[in-house]
């Protein structure tokens, strides 16, 4: 098979970190295969993302562009199989087949996010991405139900595969490193972590009400990284009037050594397509609270706490319970490394080429 793979996301936090991933995962799998990865040239070199059997095209056009809808870079290859991880999908594309990630619905659930032309377009994409496709990867079971949910005959072309931490998320051992991030961040002892965007469904607002609350009945401090957009002002004044650190976003050499740091992940949203922060906390040997909304429940497992992410006195008595019992922690904490064993890259890359193999098999 020749397999085509749009990665002009590999740069974006959330998708990036997707390709990325898969293919560092799927390339040395590969022994049958060649791979055509399209993409920013220099870019992709950066990361050490050249195929054995295959090459890199380059393709720069900007996402959700008319330059990318009108393009048709994939076409005059002989591809057989084409691989868009977002539902972005060229209106250009029309050779080979066809296989789609869906990571999220967000767009659908939290419309105010664009203006009203944009939030068209991208509900025209994702009708568009769900018809065409031959074969739909959705990220989690929660992701599967809100697609059925637009197109309910998209039930037999859906395939759940799961994604994993960045092989990167580790527990750190070298104190003199753990004690030089603490420094150059200023980081508290007894500390409550929260990582993603400040956007209104990752709940924030209620995490701040609910610390507020926690703090006057045991030792904490909350710290916040993630992404600011000049729409989320509000909630990011709710932040600094609270007297929370937030850090916005960290560079990832650092990340990992902060996870390290952290006594506790808070993670409240009210809607994710899976949930990434919950299993680098695992892999980073850090207890977790989460929502038990959307995909959370599915990520966590039985290795967490869940609370109800409307409650504020719900999140507020699992930090208080967590922060306050060493015990749990240690016990939260090995039931995460245990849980995270369920999740790897090699698997989401072999289940992977196994849709790419039945997708063309079925041609």
């Amino acid at each position: 098979m020749r397999i085509g793979f749009d990665a002009r996301m590999i740069s974006h936090p959330g998708i990036g970190r997707y390709i990325k991933n898969l293919l560092n995962a799927m390339l040395p799998l590969n022994t049958e295969h060649e791979f055509l990865i399209f993409g920013n040239k220099g870019l992709l070199a950066t990361c050490s993302l050249e195929p054995t059997s295959g090459s890199i095209v380059h393709w720069d056009a900007p996402i959700y562009s008319i330059k990318e809808q009108l393009s048709n870079p994939f076409n005059g290859h002989g591809l057989d199989i084409v691989h868009i991880p977002h539902f972005n999908v060229p209106l250009g594309i029309n050779k080979g087949k066809l296989v789609v990630t869906i990571h999220d619905l967000i767009y659908t659930k939290f419309p105010e996010y664009l203006p009203l032309v944009k939030r068209k377009v991208a509900k025209f994409l994702i009708n568009s991405a769900i018809k065409r496709s031959d074969t739909i990867i959705s990220v989690s079971e929660n992701t599967k139900k809100d697609i059925l949910e637009i197109s309910p005959i998209a039930e037999k072309k859906t395939e759940v595969i799961f994604e994993a931490a960045d092989p990167a998320f580790k527990v750190l051992c070298d104190k003199g490193l753990l004690d030089s991030v603490r420094d150059r961040y200023s980081l508290p002892e007894n500390m409550i972590l929260f990582v993603g965007s400040l956007k209104r469904h990752k709940n924030i607002e209620r995490l701040v009400d609910a610390y507020n609350k926690a703090k006057t009945r045991t030792s904490c401090n909350l710290v916040i990284i993630g992404r600011y957009h000049k729409q989320d002002s509000k909630i990011l004044r709710k932040i600094r009037s609270s007297g929370i650190i937030y850090l916005g976003e960290v560079p990832a050499e650092d990340i990992v050594a902060i996870y390290n740091l952290a006594d506790l992940l808070v993670f409240p949203s009210l809607y994710e397509g899976f949930g990434l922060p919950v299993l680098e906390a695992f892999a980073s040997g850090v207890p977790v609270a989460a929502s038990n909304a959307s995909s959370l429940p599915e990520v966590v497992g039985s290795a967490g706490v869940l609370f109800d992410p409307y409650d504020t006195d719900d999140i507020c008595d699992k930090i208080c319970k967590i922060m306050s019992d060493k015990g749990l922690r240690h016990d939260l904490i090995e039931k995460g490394q245990e849980r995270l064993k369920e999740f790897s890259w090699e698997k989401t890359a072999e289940q992977t080429l196994a849709v790419y193999e039945d997708c063309y098999s079925n041609a």
